[in-house]
């Protein structure tokens, strides 16, 4: 009992942190196997390594790598064999969060029993804490809500479906994300949600951080539309040079960064710059990203001529 009462203890904004920052974690701990280990670990769509996949190819043996050291690299390469989801799937993360963010709407409208254990489970453990403006919850609520439904348009409308795989754990790691990123929009704002439904209080959308907030984030937003839409329009395995990809090979990365920032800034709660559970999932986001950037600028490069891609960014400008 006594650990039960200490795990419920814990505030559900330190459950996403702590998911956010140990899974970013674990990525950064995949770094340091070898690449073609790591490869068939992370990398996905036309990255996967040749006969990774299970479109009518074979299914991949131990690489040399896995050979030579044996233990728990040769069963990761081993595992990386089974467990494999459609790259396509990619919608699913963004119906999830569409439909987490229609679950908490009509949560907070009705007064729902699930939000509201959540919420007095962190405004008890988090009393001394300041608690977001309801306008600014409402506001990044609606930013991520936006975010997720065009998302999924682009699936649908935008974005060519892959054939390759992608490992099991991705598609279910990916889930869990938006999970708590749709928490964590809100949770910090548990104080004034519970306030607000005793006292009725309209919630106050405009406040001087706003404007700066949403300029940032539809900036960001519309440019990652654009840069789908001309990677879709490409031919396949053609190396991506127009616009922002001729300085940053993975821009579509550095605007999804730059949209969670947004969030966190604006859903910030008084006094502070960020929103500290949303700037959590950034940094799993950063990481995870990163890594996918990092690989693909080097696939790039073998693809393409070092030359090429040389003097372009991974993803973010001056930095990375």
């Amino acid at each position: 009992m006594h650990i039960i009462d200490s795990i419920t203890a814990v505030p559900p904004a330190l459950w996403c942190r702590g998911f956010f920052l140990g899974a970013a974690g674990g990525i950064l701990a995949l770094q340091v196997l070898p690449r073609d280990v790591r490869s068939r670990l992370m990398d996905y769509g036309a990255r996967r390594p040749t006969g990774a996949s299970g479109s009518g190819e074979q299914k991949p043996t131990r690489t040399a790598a896995a050979d030579e050291t044996g233990g728990p690299t040769a069963l990761l390469t081993s595992l990386a064999s089974y467990g494999q989801v459609p790259h396509s799937w990619f919608w699913h993360f963004y119906a999830l969060s569409v439909s987490w963010s229609a679950f908490w709407a009509w949560q907070y409208v009705h007064r729902g029993s699930v939000m509201a254990t959540l919420a007095e489970a962190q405004a008890r453990s988090m009393a001394a804490s300041p608690s977001v403006e309801l306008g600014r919850v409402v506001l990044a609520w609606s930013m991520l809500a936006v975010q997720g439904s065009r998302r999924l348009c682009e699936c649908f409308f935008v974005v060519k479906p892959g054939r390759t795989p992608m490992l099991f754990v991705h598609w279910a790691l990916a889930l869990v994300f938006y999970t708590a990123l749709n928490i964590s929009v809100w949770i910090e704002g548990s104080g004034t949600i519970l306030e607000s439904w005793k006292s009725h209080q309209p919630a106050v959308l405009l406040t001087p951080r706003v404007p700066t907030g949403l300029a940032i984030f539809f900036a960001a937003w519309l440019q990652q539309n654009e840069c789908h839409r001309y990677l879709a329009s490409l031919k396949k395995y053609t190396l991506p040079s127009e616009d922002l990809f001729s300085y940053i090979v993975c821009p579509h990365y550095t605007c999804e960064c730059v949209i969670y920032l947004a969030i966190s800034f604006l859903a910030a709660p008084p006094g502070r710059l960020f929103n500290t559970s949303v700037l959590c999932g950034l940094v799993f986001v950063a990481v995870n990203l990163g890594a996918t950037a990092h690989g693909t600028k080097h696939w790039y490069a073998q693809k393409f001529g070092a030359e090429k891609v040389a003097r372009r960014w991974k993803m973010i400008p001056f930095v990375f």
